[in-house]
Formats: C-alpha cells, structure tokens, sequence
C-alpha cells in the first residue's frame, strides 16, 4: 500500500512539474475551447474497442469451454479496464478472472488462458507498431525522447516474448524457464493448467489478430476525434501510428497507468511535430479522461 501511495505521488509531481513548465492559462483555454461533438465521438470509437475486447473474452472463453454469456464478459472485461485506469503498469486488468469467478461464469485459469494469451502477441504488435510510429515522425522526433520510449519498447518486446515461449510453446522449455524464477515455482500447478488452455486456443491466432488490428483502429479513431476536439492538424494516419509509440509510456510501472509520464511524453512528441505544447498536454489529458468516462461503466463489476 506504501508503495502504492508512492507511484501515485510521483506521477502527481510529474504532472506538477509539466504544469510549472508550461502556462496553466494555455492548458485552461484548451479545455475551454474542446468541441464536445468530437469528444462524444471519441468516447463512441473507445466504447467499440472495448465491446470488442470483450467479444475476444467471450469468444476465447467459449473455446475453453467456459458457460459465458457477452454481457458477463463484457461487465468483466470493463471492471478490469477500470481497475487498469489506476494500476501502474495497467496491471489492474489482471483482476479480470477474478470478476469472471464472481459472477460464476469462468474459473481463474480460464480467465488468465483468455487473458494472457493473446496479451503476449499484443505486446509484440504494440512494440510493431510503435516502431512503424517511429518510422514515420522520425524527422520530427528529438533523440532524448528515444531513450524512454526504447526502455518501454525493449520492455514490452520482452514481455510478450516471454509470454509468447511461456504459454505456446513444448512443456520443457517453459517448465526450464518457469524454474528459475523462486516465485513462479510455488504456481506449477495452476500454471501447467493454464498452459493447456493456452494451447488451446493457439489456433485461434489468426482472429486474435484481425481483432487486434480492428481495435488498432477505433483506438487511432478516437485519438482522431479528439485531436479534432481540439483543433489539432493531424490526420487518421498520424493518429493511428502514434497511439502504439505513445502508449508504450502508459505501461511504465513507476506510476499508476503511467500518469504524468504519458502526459509528458504527448507533450513532448506533439511540440516536436509543431503543435503547441499546452494543448498537447489538453489532448493527453482528454485522452485519459475519455478513457475513464467510458471504462466507469466497469464500476458496477468493482463495487
């Protein structure tokens, strides 16, 4: 809890430290100035994604066998996204089986199969596309910012990797790597089971990526939106690659869901394509607000 309480003050001061460098008054008249048409429409671009996060819940679900209906995967699935919002690291999702036992339509190992196997893929397609992101503004971009964003990408390439050989691959090479990590081994058990479920759905592949790549696009939609919320020059295709390259920082786990790093990074990455950098910090911000308005619904799975 102490620990928690400690991420949490970081990212304020973070943010503190963005709002002392830029003038408040310039972030102020942004919010003033935001077109609520587009931000409605935004929230709609994010409500789809989520609804289609939860039809790859539902569906992976369906194949380990699991007696679920939409509707309990899609509450499960939006308490997880709450629970995210405000983890560091967005770990919060992990407490998705959980909500999935609760309501009695999955077990554990099936929620965690469902969950962490596609997660592996999406890890390597984040760190795909935050490359293909870099590709395109690299003109623009200025090297200190390459430091930070190499750090998150090395690190989620790492991880999806990882989980990519944990869960898909022959029972001895991730029963060796699962060994030498002194924590993981008390797991075996509910591990290996989860394994088999995994493996399960390996097939399932190719629809955990066309899903993937559907959500890739909402998400590029409602960056889309609320850069026209705010008036900003950008088109679709801006928007789409630099939703991977930005979003990258969110999963920092020194503060809950990268507050005051993403914003920092925006910030950053909008003044080097010429956009003002108080409304770039408006439009990090409207980003994060969008996202919780929408992922509130997840409050009546917490609560």
């Amino acid at each position: 809890m102490r620990r928690r309480w400690l991420q949490t003050l970081l990212g304020v001061l973070i943010f503190a430290l963005l709002l002392y460098k830029i003038d408040v008054r310039e972030v102020l008249e942004a919010f003033k100035g935001v077109n609520l048409l587009y931000f409605g429409l935004a929230a709609a671009a994010y409500f789809c994604y989520d609804v289609l996060m939860a039809f790859r819940l539902h569906y992976l679900l369906s194949r380990l066998g699991a007696r679920n209906s939409f509707k309990e995967a899609f509450f499960a699935h939006m308490g997880g996204m709450v629970a995210s919002d405000v983890t560091p690291a967005r770990s919060g999702y992990l407490l998705t089986p959980y909500f999935l036992k609760k309501d009695g339509s999955a077990g554990i190992t099936e929620g965690l199969a469902a969950i962490l196997a596609p997660q592996g893929f999406e890890f390597v397609m984040k760190v795909v596309g935050g490359f293909l992101g870099f590709l395109f503004f690299v003109s623009a971009l200025d090297t200190n910012l390459l430091v930070p964003l190499s750090v998150a990408a090395v690190a989620f390439l790492m991880i999806g990797v990882l989980t990519l050989v944990i869960l898909w691959t022959r029972e001895g090479i991730s029963s060796s790597l699962l060994s030498k990590i002194p924590v993981l081994r008390r797991f075996d058990e509910k591990y290996n089971r989860v394994k088999d479920l995994s493996l399960e759905i390996k097939s399932d592949l190719p629809v955990i990526f066309v899903i993937y790549m559907a959500c890739w696009l909402l998400m590029g939609l409602q960056w889309f939106f609320l850069a026209k919320a705010l008036d900003i020059d950008l088109s679709f295709v801006a928007c789409f690659l630099l939703h991977p390259l930005i979003t990258l920082l969110a999963f920092v786990p020194l503060t809950p869901a990268g507050f005051g790093i993403m914003e920092g990074g925006t910030a950053a990455v909008f003044h080097m394509l010429g956009i003002n950098v108080g409304v770039a910090l408006t439009f990090s911000l409207l980003v994060r607000i969008n996202c919780i308005v929408v992922d509130a619904i997840g409050l009546k799975e917490v609560f």
